[in-house]
């Protein structure tokens, strides 16, 4: 079986069609840039989207798709995808919540937990008019017992009272008394309301039902049956406590210092210490355990804590859970705390989270489109999520990766590979083939690296010289000027360490720019204004002698001022719609989707044209503005990281994940202080082997510059690229 998707020129592909097999490994591959994501994502993901949406509103209009373009044709089953990089989480989601275990935990405590009262300590469980009815039925016929109401208050008025409604017998120190005939003993040990003695019997349950609705009414509906051969049972369908009388909500409630969120500025609160709850909950029990314990439990704990207390049933109704569990523990990630935030995992965790939760459910006949699964996962652990993916294959799913790591071309059974460079220069249909044949044929971007190492520089040190730090007790010499690889299994603290390091090097004195391991480029942001280009440009074109004849000024080039802003799309570039369930962005016509208005457009530098120099690629802008050092600097580095290729007034939305790490470390190193220390976060994201070459040489550059580069990468060819490698302290 195939999907077949024709003329797609989404982005920058070029409008060619392609038949890709179900039931299959399917890879694509191809430099950074060359529409890898374009064409599994933002085509054949929002064109099988598009069908589902069209199938739920079907009686409506077709709506058209005017990003998307291409035509999808064949069998299309349900799709899934995981977009490349690791979701955005809140910073403060901590690990239950991500799993959805937090919800879990809730449910159980409503249903059996024991909620400790803030007034007096005691522990309450409250129960369900279900549970009452269970318990009748589940006695065997002809059973006697006694329907007894505990009192809230046992004074001679309180009984006066009771004795003025009728209710005259009482349960008084194991002993029935019929105080309308006799007077109570002189020592009162325990006094209850005898409501009714009841035999279960068929038609006696009309009259149990009744007695809880009394109940309900005298004392909210404490109740405790007791059987006449002595065993006691008590219920308790009130939310008051059983106690001191003190309202109680059975939901779990959040903390109100820290408003739920566990921390501030990265600091657990004072009053939950991060554990999110209000302080009487995290006391409360399930399972005659605390709340706190519980959410202090590593997954591991919480699986053998989960299997010991649940029935058979609820086993079965909790069965995603236990795979869920058991995936954490296959991953070797099951040391992971319930309570830990979102900020303490590494890049790796993180990824792995979010396999655990997409491939946890029992899911048959589906399509799952992954961008670069194998991010943060060291080699271990990417063979075992190949063995997973075969595992669901078997089950009938079919999978598309996108991804660079040699491993995972080797099992695929299909590939496609679009290239040949980046960005205009990409978007080719260069091969799709089964893997056999992929792998013969010489002029695939992988061949010539099959039978041998890429050719990464080694810069050649005469004399080495060594940094020595001591990190948990323990030494570390890092290479001066060269490129340390900090190295370790994912899940095993690595980049926790590494960030102590950088500490440690930056109370030493030391100049560091630590690069971020997860960062969130504004995707609405044009290229030009990111990387600072902007401010320098603008500063020219106020000078023009065409600009100040027009009377402007500083704001009139802005994106973001009424002065300078399009007037029409308000400096977007693009005009939103919203029809039917679908958003359309549309190109503004009046800015050709450049955001400024029409007077700052038409200003002209160098004989052209603003909105014709904001469509130049960064190779075209460098030769325009060769003598501007600050333009000329930081697009020199955007061509030595092979970024030539990208236009001034291309947004974020539009780079791959390759393309936004490689900006976003331009733009880093743009400043112009002095630097001993480059820590880099896993920089190979989303780049091929080809891509890898280029920035060895420009980390190489960085290295003759006495720049000495730390960085934690899980690739296989990180420890290639490397002059040391840094054992990771567990």
């Amino acid at each position: 079986m195939y999907l077949e998707l024709k003329k797609v020129s989404t982005h920058n592909l070029k409008g060619f069609d392609v038949k890709i097999p179900l039931n299959k490994l399917v890879v694509v591959t191809g430099p950074s840039g060359s529409g890898k994501s374009s064409l599994v994502f933002d085509t054949l993901a929002t064109l099988a989207e598009a069908r589902f949406k069209q199938l739920k509103d079907i009686g409506q209009p077709l709506t058209p798709l005017t990003q998307t373009k291409g035509l999808l044709s064949g069998v299309v089953p349900p799709v899934i995808a995981l977009s490349q990089g690791v979701r955005d989480w809140f910073l403060y989601k901590n690990v239950s919540e991500i799993l959805g275990l937090f919800s879990i935990i809730s449910f159980l405590f409503y249903e059996k937990g024991k909620i400790k009262c803030p007034q007096c300590g005691s522990l309450n469980f409250f129960h369900t008019l279900r549970d009452l009815i269970f318990w009748y039925n589940s006695l065997p016929e002809n059973t006697k017992f006694y329907f007894l109401l505990p009192l809230p208050e046992s004074t001679p008025q309180a009984l006066s009272y009771l004795i003025s409604l009728g209710y005259t017998r009482f349960f008084i120190n194991e002993r029935e008394f019929d105080l309308s005939e006799e007077e109570p003993p002189g020592s009162v040990k325990s006094l209850y309301l005898l409501l009714d003695r009841m035999v279960k019997e068929e038609k006696g349950l009309s009259r149990f039902l009744e007695n809880i609705r009394v109940a309900q009414n005298i004392n909210r509906g404490t109740i405790i049956l007791k059987l006449f051969e002595g065993e006691s049972f008590f219920f308790n369908l009130s939310h008051f406590c059983f106690q001191c009388g003190t309202f109680l909500l059975k939901e779990i409630s959040r903390c109100k210092l820290c408003r739920g969120l566990g921390y501030k500025e990265r600091k657990p609160c004072e009053r939950c210490q991060g554990l999110k709850l209000e302080a009487h909950y995290l006391e409360s029990e399930l399972f005659s355990t605390t709340l706190r314990e519980i959410y202090s439990f590593t997954l591991k704990e919480f699986k053998l804590f989960f299997e010991k207390n649940l029935s058979s049933l609820e086993r079965e109704t909790f069965q995603n859970v236990f795979v869920l569990l058991e995936k954490a523990a296959y991953f070797e990630i099951d040391n992971l705390k319930l309570s830990t935030p979102v900020f303490e995992l590494s890049l790796g965790e993180r990824k792995l989270l979010e396999i655990l939760t997409l491939f946890s459910f029992d899911l048959r006949g589906v399509l799952y489109l992954l961008d670069e699964p194998t991010l943060g996962l060291d080699e271990k652990k990417r063979k075992k999520l190949l063995t997973l993916i075969r595992e669901l294959m078997a089950m009938g799913n079919s999978f598309i990766v996108v991804e660079h790591d040699l491993e995972f071309i080797r099992e695929a059974d299909f590939v496609i590979e679009l290239g040949p460079g980046g960005g205009e220069k990409g978007g080719y249909l260069l091969y799709a083939l089964p893997k056999k044949e992929y792998l013969k044929n010489k002029n695939t971007l992988i061949y010539p690296y099959l039978t041998r190492d890429p050719s990464f520089e080694k810069r050649p040190i005469s004399k080495k010289e060594y940094i020595e730090i001591t990190l948990k007790g323990k030494p570390i010499k890092i290479l001066k000027e060269g490129i340390n690889l900090f190295y370790g299994e994912t899940g095993k603290g690595v980049t926790k360490n590494l960030r102590k390091l950088t500490e440690l090097l930056k109370s030493q004195g030391y100049n560091l720019y630590e690069g971020e391991e997860f960062f969130s480029l504004r995707g609405e942001q044009f290229l030009i204004e990111y990387l600072g280009i902007w401010e320098a440009l603008r500063e020219i074109l106020v000078n023009l002698p065409e600009a100040k004849t027009k009377g402007l000024l500083k704001r009139h080039f802005s994106f973001h001022t009424p002065e300078g802003q399009c007037p029409s799309c308000k400096g977007k570039g693009y005009k939103r719609t919203e029809m039917e369930n679908y958003v359309f962005k549309n190109l503004c016509e009046e800015c050709f989707g450049k955001g400024l208005n029409y007077e700052v457009l038409n200003l002209t530098y160098k004989g052209y044209k603003l909105f014709e120099l904001l469509d130049f690629s960064v190779e075209e802008a460098f030769s325009l503005f060769s003598n501007v050092y600050t333009i000329k600097e930081i697009l020199y580095t955007l061509i030595e990281l092979n970024l030539s290729y990208l236009r001034l007034a291309q947004r974020f939305s539009e780079l791959s994940g390759g393309e936004k790490l490689r900006v976003e470390l331009a733009r880093r190193l743009k400043k112009r202080e002095k630097m001993d220390f480059l820590v880099l976060y896993f920089p190979f994201q989303g780049l091929s082997i080809r891509d890898l070459e280029d920035l060895s040489k420009f980390l190489r550059k960085l290295n003759l510059k006495g720049i000495t580069i730390i960085m934690r990468e899980t690739h296989p060819l990180a420890s290639k690229i490397s002059d040391q490698i840094i054992e990771n302290i567990e």
